[in-house]
């Protein structure tokens, strides 16, 4: 039964311990607290965990999108694939760039944009030359790589992964960035790793990671110790500090990781048997971000505030861009569009998924959800 003396469970929680703390302060009484030793050492510590060569650490995942995209010279009139269903800044940045988006749908089950649907979408738009095509993993969830990088090549398509969900998938048995010619990483508060505010770039490319380097630092270029500007570039750079907070967080990332997976492992054992919602698609690559079911058509408010009264944060997931006003000015979008995307965004509600939580804490929010639903009595 519900028990009315639950403690706040949050939606999410950083796995921050003393030692991540007294890493910050003892670099912010280095004084050393711009771009330094400890994002070096993070970047190292990010291709080593990932297996990308490549790991340039930035102060967003925005800021990556923005970078790759730049970096990848597309530009004014370009046209870029995006998936529906992720966070506006994936299709933000291409805006800013002056390139313009198209959208393809995603599968309701994985979130996520399927090989054939992008091949469905490059075919049938031929005549109009994609420059580049971004995939997201959506909440971690692999997207198929392998796949979606050939057809890239056969269509002669750049392609950036927006990893900001998806520290620690494996998509095809390589980490995000491995067939792309760039990944990009999010470490705000809301994921698995946090440095506050900050992004990283994973790329195999030598050339790439050079370009991302310059860029992301004013476009200078430091050759024998005489420096120069050689590129209109951008402060990108993340902190001595937030880089500190992020090192022992991915020194420790493979338990949050096998935590995650085993608190998913009892949602989905606990509420396969609610009818009124749709459970999500695992895979043995997803990093588990986050964990997203899907209501009812117009139950998921009514969910979330019930949860809300029982103690449990929830909240959406992410956001349909066809259903975004911006993206309906300027394109013409509509729910229809892409119907799959629009369902998720007004039905899919995040439960909470971190390594702190106990698999009671798991089974409570279960015994909630069946309480307000009415099923299971």
């Amino acid at each position: 039964m519900v028990q009315g003396t639950q403690s706040l469970i949050r939606l999410a929680s950083p796995d921050l311990h003393d030692e991540d703390l007294e890493r910050v302060l003892n670099v912010l009484k280095s004084g050393e607290l711009v771009q330094g030793k400890a994002v070096e050492e993070f970047e190292n510590l990010l291709s080593g965990f990932t297996q990308i060569p490549h790991a340039i650490a930035v102060s967003s995942c925005t800021a990556a999108l923005h970078l790759a995209l730049i970096s990848l010279e597309i530009g004014v009139g370009d046209r870029v694939l995006v998936p529906a269903f992720t966070y506006p800044a994936t299709a933000n940045a291409v805006e800013r760039c002056g390139a313009n988006i198209e959208l393809c749908d995603v599968d309701p089950l994985s979130y996520v944009v399927t090989p054939e649907s992008i091949e469905q979408y490059l075919k049938s738009n031929i005549q109009n030359q994609f420059k580049a095509l971004i995939v997201v993993h959506e909440f971690g969830f692999p997207a198929d790589m392998k796949a979606i990088s050939e057809i890239a090549k056969r269509y002669g398509v750049l392609l950036i992964e927006d990893a900001a969900c998806a520290l620690g998938t494996s998509a095809n048995g390589h980490h995000p960035g491995f067939y792309s010619d760039a990944a990009c990483l999010s470490f705000h508060p809301r994921k698995a790793i946090t440095t506050g505010e900050g992004g990283a770039l994973l790329t195999s490319s030598s050339k790439l990671m050079e370009k991302f380097k310059q860029l992301r630092n004013h476009g200078i270029n430091n050759h024998n110790g005489v420096f120069d500007f050689v590129e209109a570039g951008l402060n990108y750079r993340l902190t001595n500090f937030q880089a500190a907070l992020g090192i022992g967080q991915l020194n420790r990332f493979q338990r949050e990781l096998d935590a995650r997976k085993k608190l998913a492992a009892i949602y989905m054992e606990e509420l396969k048997s609610l009818t009124q919602i749709r459970l999500p698609k695992l895979s043995p690559g997803h990093s588990l971000q986050s964990f997203m079911i899907t209501t009812q058509p117009g139950q998921r408010d009514d969910i979330k505030r019930s949860l809300a009264n029982l103690q449990v944060e929830s909240n959406l997931g992410a956001q349909a861009l066809n259903c975004l006003t911006y993206y309906q000015n300027k394109y013409q979008f509509t729910r229809e569009t892409c119907p799959n995307a629009s369902t998720l965004f007004t039905a899919g509600l995040v439960l909470p998924l971190y390594g702190k939580l106990t698999p009671d804490n798991i089974r409570y929010i279960c015994e909630c959800l069946t309480k307000i639903l009415g099923e299971g009595q």
